[in-house]
């Protein structure tokens, strides 16, 4: 029986070949490994070495590489016993491995590299670069400005338990000749232990959910009617073509950016939009943020309220009567999943572009103050007292990990006919401006506009809000996540 990745996945009830599959599949695509701590070791190997590299890949798939199985089925035994993860009592180390198109030339498997067509290419050449509309590879982080042939996520409980891992993957790779550079993460939390990124928004909501327990789960806890949390298995998983005569043999394409945050400078123009909305007090106040990211920072969607609501999971929403007099056009979560409302393709086509995205805050300037005990401001006047000097004005990020099955068909294509498109969505009338968040290219005066009133026309709208240019892409690649069992027969 062949494995159908054109539906979701009940892992409980897998049959024989699921199962197999599962077992073969790497960790983390299916369902975020949910580990506080990461260390991302991207890694080059001498082609002089294959053999040796290819060694290394073996012993990672057989002794470190949690797959997909495992992974569930430790997440559900912590589950059922109570025990939390803080502490360092959770599911433990958590090992994945992911390819670039030079990493599978350097084992000396090019030969059944995957075939996408933007995988061959990587994301530093010059026309992945003009696509995206990328900053030029020469302002990129030193060490993403040549090849990386592969990276390894390892993940822990705690920073001292993740040292010991990524150490321990470390002289694995040094052994078998290669190099090694390492990018920590670490997620950050709000009082309500939500995770958030460094804007200070909860992140990591509306995720294209593939296992039914986990879509039986949202519809259980908030309602599904609204939008359906319900997504193939196909929207991540290709077969893995180094191992064609295997059915249940599957991976993933990795996109990983690295996405510097310019905290200081996004949070003062959400004050001076805040003016230009003469939004008073910092309860009121709040709304401007959420207009530029669709999203209060609790994560209440600003087109179900002009407050903060907090709820959760607050995915249950579609913008139904909406002509961006709640949420704006060029809102980022609206840019980024339209739920429909893009105007370009059917919902079901439009929904084909989504991707499970895996990332991680990271702190190489540790911040001051964490972004829930900032304290709160009345005014453009007193946030510039109280506030701002608190605020990291570089050196902190995103690393923004998704998979794929189709590259151009996700993520670049939500990056350039999305976010970075001034006439997305078609309706009613564009241009509407790039994405406030993760736009790529100039901004354009008066495309972005803001309602003056929530949910009230009659009000007008704001055209001089400018808001962008405050993320910066560091340095990326495409990587594939293959299969263990072509690791394990390398």
């Amino acid at each position: 029986m062949a494995i159908d990745i054109t539906e979701p996945l009940s892992w409980k009830k897998a049959d024989s070949e699921e199962l197999l599959m599962l077992q073969g599949l790497q960790g983390n695509i299916l369902k975020g490994h949910g580990r506080h701590f990461t260390a991302n070791l991207f890694f080059r190997l001498d082609p002089a070495r294959s053999l040796e590299a290819r060694r290394l890949l073996r012993e990672l798939a057989n002794f470190h590489i949690v797959s997909a199985y495992r992974q569930l089925i430790d997440a559900d035994t912590f589950k059922k016993a109570g025990k939390k993860r803080d502490g360092g009592r959770g599911a433990g180390a958590f090992v994945h491995v992911a390819l670039s198109a030079a990493g599978y030339e350097a084992i000396g498997r090019g030969d059944v590299a995957p075939a996408d067509p933007d995988f061959a290419l990587g994301m530093g050449h010059p026309e992945s670069i003009a696509a995206l509309q990328d900053p030029s590879i020469e302002t990129w982080e030193r060490e993403f400005r040549t090849p990386v042939h592969g990276v390894v996520i390892a993940a822990h409980e705690t920073p001292s338990s993740r040292a010991k891992l990524a150490a321990q993957i470390r002289e694995l790779i040094h052994a078998a000749g290669g190099t090694v550079f390492i990018q920590h993460g670490a997620a950050l939390f709000n009082a309500a232990g939500e995770g958030i990124e460094h804007f200070g928004y909860v992140d990591g909501r509306s995720q294209p959910l593939m296992l039914i327990e986990d879509i039986e789960a949202e519809r259980k806890e908030t309602g599904t009617d609204r939008w359906d949390p319900a997504f193939p298995l196909g929207l991540a998983l290709v077969p893995d073509p180094g191992v064609p005569d295997d059915p249940t043999a599957f991976g993933s394409y990795l996109v990983f950016r690295k996405l510097e945050q310019r905290v200081r400078s996004f949070k003062l123009r959400e004050q001076v939009v805040a003016d230009q909305l003469d939004l008073m007090g910092a309860d009121e106040r709040e709304l401007a943020g959420a207009l530029i990211v669709g999203r209060f920072e609790d994560g209440t969607p600003v087109t179900l309220s002009p407050e903060a609501r907090a709820l959760k999971p607050g995915n249950n929403f579609d913008y139904t009567a909406d002509a961006g007099s709640r949420c704006p056009f060029h809102a980022h979560i609206r840019k980024t999943n339209p739920r429909g409302s893009g105007g370009a393709e059917p919902e079901a086509e439009e929904r084909s572009h989504l991707m499970p995205r895996r990332g991680i805050p990271y702190e190489d300037a540790r911040r001051e103050v964490h972004p829930a005990e900032l304290p709160e401001a009345d005014s453009l006047e007193e946030f510039q007292e109280r506030v701002a000097d608190k605020l990291p004005k570089n050196g902190v990020g995103l690393l923004f990990m998704a998979y794929n099955s189709k590259i151009a068909h996700q993520f670049a294509f939500t990056q350039a006919v999305w976010a970075n498109n001034t006439n997305f969505p078609l309706q009613p009338t564009p241009p509407h401006g790039v994405d406030p968040v993760i736009g790529q290219g100039l901004l354009t005066a008066g495309e972005q506009k803001l309602p003056r009133a929530w949910d009230d026309p009659t009000e007008g709208v704001a055209t001089d809000v400018d808001f962008g240019g405050f993320v910066h892409m560091k340095g990326g690649e495409y990587f594939f996540s293959p299969s263990l069992t072509f690791l394990r027969n390398l």
